[in-house]
């Protein structure tokens, strides 16, 4: 049986279990909210160690958490047979992040045999948009542990 990490949802499926199994995500305070073969959802509480001097959310807090839902969702898409490496990222800041936390969803774009291209769309505690990032994800010829 899957050992089930913090910030992980009852119910999910051994796989979604394994793509959110980071000491690093936890310490970020990032909940995964769903994940499936259309999309993940996670989230991260704004809380004032991943907020920036003016008291919004630090670019790089919105940088993690895009590429967390992103390789996710490039993990998922792969069945979790193999090792990820983000290849490439390009994020478009659109409005300062703010409220109680920053939801980030994912989708696949395209999925080729090596790599798959994801859009990772973050909105502010009251929806708006505030990011959105196009990864490039590498799949490397490493068979996944367990």
């Amino acid at each position: 049986m899957s050992e089930q990490r913090a910030g992980t949802p009852a119910g999910l499926d051994p796989l979604s279990v394994k793509v959110r199994s980071s000491g690093f995500t936890e310490y970020c305070g990032l909940k995964f909210i769903e994940i499936g073969d259309e999309r993940c959802v996670v989230t991260c509480p704004l809380r004032p160690e991943v907020l920036n001097p003016g008291g919004i959310a630090h670019g790089g807090i919105i940088a993690t958490l895009s590429d967390v839902c992103a390789s996710a969702m490039a993990l998922q898409a792969d069945g979790g047979k193999r090792r990820i490496v983000t290849q490439s990222c390009s994020i478009h800041y659109l409005s300062p992040g703010t409220g109680e936390a920053i939801r980030c969803e994912a989708r696949v774009i395209r999925k080729g045999g090596r790599v798959c291209v994801v859009q990772a769309d973050c909105f502010s505690g009251d929806g708006t948009l505030c990011a959105v990032a196009t990864y490039e994800i590498t799949y490397l010829n490493v068979l996944r542990e367990g």
